[in-house]
């Protein structure tokens, strides 16, 4: 008399085997999937974040006042009272960015807007350390500018190449945003070769949904390996999550005569 196995009992052989073979149980490698990314993430921020400074540019702008040549003005007692009075008055002004080391000897890559015109620029490490920096190259057209100090210990990132980026490829921003130090976003490449946007209406600029906010431009658009792919340049003001970056090869055609 021959034996069959019931419906039920064939199901659970089935399922028996395909677990035996890896398949058709899915949720172990999403999971396993979704850490190792996490850890991607984990190893590009401890990389890259010493690599990250915060700069501070102080400006000193001078302020014309009102007198009481103003409230005489039409009198005869206009002008009597101007040499009593101060008529402008100076105070600094602190704008706020990143950067980025780029070579062990104290180069550090910014935007040109982040320091340009600065009388004081101020170097803050990651290890807390601060140094006074000075000019050492600047495009204001292209928006970029290279800072120099004197400061050892230093770790340089290392700059990939922005021409192998793929739109839909994850994209790392570190910077100071607001002035809150070493904060690390995270998003995509929403698009490459946009064009007419910003200061730099010569260049192009590669499009992030990785959060961008003040103070984090000059800081480093990075890759999954931790590679510079791009210097976070600005947001699109009338939009959300519309961050855009420079390409780190245009940037280092443009910085190669500035490094001595």
């Amino acid at each position: 008399m021959k034996r069959y196995l019931s419906p039920a009992a064939l199901v659970g052989c089935c399922l028996i085997i395909m677990v035996t073979l890896g398949l058709g149980v899915t949720s172990p490698v999403y999971g396993v999937t979704a850490l190792g990314l996490q850890q991607d993430f984990i190893r590009v921020a401890e990389r890259v974040k010493p690599s990250v400074v915060s700069l501070k540019a102080v400006t000193v702008v001078t302020y014309r006042l009102p007198g009481p040549d103003d409230f005489f003005r039409g009198t005869p007692y206009e002008g009597v009272f101007r040499d009593y009075y101060p008529r402008t008055i100076q105070r600094p002004q602190v704008g706020q960015g990143s950067g980025i080391i780029i070579d062990s000897r104290g180069y550090i890559l910014t935007n040109f807007h982040v320091v340009g015109g600065a009388q004081q620029i101020l170097v803050r490490l990651a290890d807390g350390r601060e140094f006074r920096g000075h000019l050492a190259g600047s495009n204001p057209k292209l928006d970029l500018a290279l800072v120099k100090i004197s400061a050892q210990g230093l770790r340089p990132a290392t700059l990939g190449d922005s021409n192998q980026i793929h739109v839909g490829q994850w994209a790392i921003a570190i910077g100071n945003p607001f002035g809150l130090e070493q904060t690390v976003t995270v998003g995509v490449v929403s698009a490459v070769g946009r064009r007419g946007f910003g200061q730099s209406r010569g260049g192009y600029y590669i499009q992030t949904d990785a959060s961008i906010n003040p103070g984090n431009s000059g800081g480093p658009l990075l890759d999954l390996n931790g590679n510079v792919i791009g210097i976070n340049n600005m947001i699109l003001s009338t939009g959300q999550g519309i961050g855009f970056a420079i390409p780190i090869n245009l940037a280092k055609d443009v910085m190669l005569p500035w490094i001595r």
